[in-house]
């Protein structure tokens, strides 16, 4: 458990941990929602910034805005009183006004910090307690049970055994977060159920003991926007491929046997083709960090190519492509058994980096499908593979000491 005293550093501390759940945390509560075979249930909590007020004791944090133009006469014709003493003119003629809000506002660098202030010091009234090691993972005893809850900026995931805890969880957010506003606006969106869509990932637990999670969407809009690419991708380089033989052919694995050459010889990309190499790149990385770890390998090699890809690694990425096309509804299926145990598994390949240093593959699971997947090259050179094995297990440690 933690002392008060850190307790109020969650609140008071100006540099607090980031207001959003880690990936790997909320994967690894899903899994424990499913064994415990919890109710689940997701919240929106409305309008957060605009109802976090920047009080005196946020006043290092104080938002000043300049206005300009059309907005100035706005606000002198909604409060003269108030604003049209301070309406200055600058050289080019136009109505300027600097205001300090009183709100937080969306899109400055203090906005979530202060709304993870606000929301923490609610959690922690209820009677929550934050794990040391995320702080946006809270935690309660709740007749005799656990109670968790997950939250990204306002965004929560709320589990227990009971429906009525949850729903009592939920009616305390009601009474502090849900205001509604003069045009209707305001209300609290609550899902129930046994699938929930937090932070981007499909949480299925429609399967008793099961999670499954899923990015359908995501991997299909890696693939359209593959597609848009390749199709105007015969700049002397490839020419664009007009018929697949068939879509929903199988491909074994996302990687090429190949995946670690690089080729000096082979031509580069001209800038465009690059940049949408980029894009499609970064966003397979976004659904390989939750959803689909079956292509992180790929991914770990195209990542390092994407300022000089060349053709070869087009048609690396074409073949990661082709796979998740062929496999655009396979779900990440987590559950654990009864032996309360963290199984890791570690190993590296030997010097297969053209700078000559050895990659790491590592993963954790509770009983079945790999909660947490790594796919990285080491940072340093090694003499053999035992150095390099040796360098794995040290990479990984961390993150399983975190876990």
């Amino acid at each position: 458990m933690l002392g008060g005293n850190v307790q109020r550093d969650y609140i008071t501390k100006d540099k607090a941990s980031s207001p959003m759940a880690y990936t790997e945390a909320v994967i690894l509560t899903a899994v424990a929602d499913a064994k415990e075979e919890r109710k689940v249930a997701t919240v929106d909590l409305p309008n957060a910034f605009c109802q976090t007020v920047i009080t005196d004791a946020d006043a290092q944090h104080r938002i000043i805005v300049r206005l300009r133009g059309a907005l100035v006469d706005m606000l002198v014709k909604i409060a003269p009183e108030v604003y049209g003493p301070y309406v200055t003119v600058n050289k080019k003629g136009e109505k300027v006004l600097l205001v300090q809000c009183m709100n937080a506002l969306y899109g400055s660098m203090v906005a979530s910090l202060m709304f993870y202030k606000k929301l923490a010091k609610a959690l922690i009234s209820y009677g929550f307690v934050y794990n040391p090691y995320d702080s946006c993972v809270a935690n309660k005893v709740v007749e005799g049970e656990t109670t968790t809850i997950c939250h990204h900026v306002d965004d929560c995931k709320i589990s227990h055994v009971s429906e009525k805890v949850v729903d009592n969880i939920i009616s305390l957010l009601k009474e502090d977060f849900k205001i509604i506003f003069e045009d209707g606006s305001g209300s609290m969106q609550v899902r129930r159920g046994d699938t929930h869509v937090y932070v981007g990932m499909t949480l299925d637990y429609s399967h008793r003991g099961q999670v499954r999670i899923s990015m359908i969407k995501h991997v299909d809009d890696i693939i359209e926007t593959f597609e848009k690419a390749q199709s105007t991708f015969d700049r002397g380089i490839i020419k664009a491929k007009s018929k697949r033989k068939s879509r929903s052919s199988s491909q074994v694995t996302a990687a090429l046997k190949n995946l670690f050459d690089v080729n000096k010889e082979c031509k580069a990309l001209q800038d465009s083709d690059r940049e949408a190499f980029h894009k499609v790149v970064a966003k397979a990385l976004y659904v390989a960090k939750r959803a689909r770890p079956d292509i992180s390998t790929a991914i770990s090699f195209l990542t390092k190519r994407v300022l000089q890809p060349n053709r070869e690694d087009w048609e690396k990425l074409e073949h990661m492509i082709r796979y998740l096309e062929a496999t655009s509804k396979m779900p990440l299926i987590l559950s654990a058994d009864d032996s309360d145990c963290l199984y890791w598994y570690a190993d590296s390949v030997f010097a297969v980096h053209p700078n000559f240093r050895s990659h790491n593959g590592a993963g954790l699971t509770l009983g079945r499908g790999f909660a947490i997947s790594i796919s990285s090259g080491q940072k340093l050179n090694t003499g053999s593979s035992t150095h390099a094995e040796l360098v794995c297990v040290s990479d990984i440690l961390p993150m399983s000491q975190w876990v």
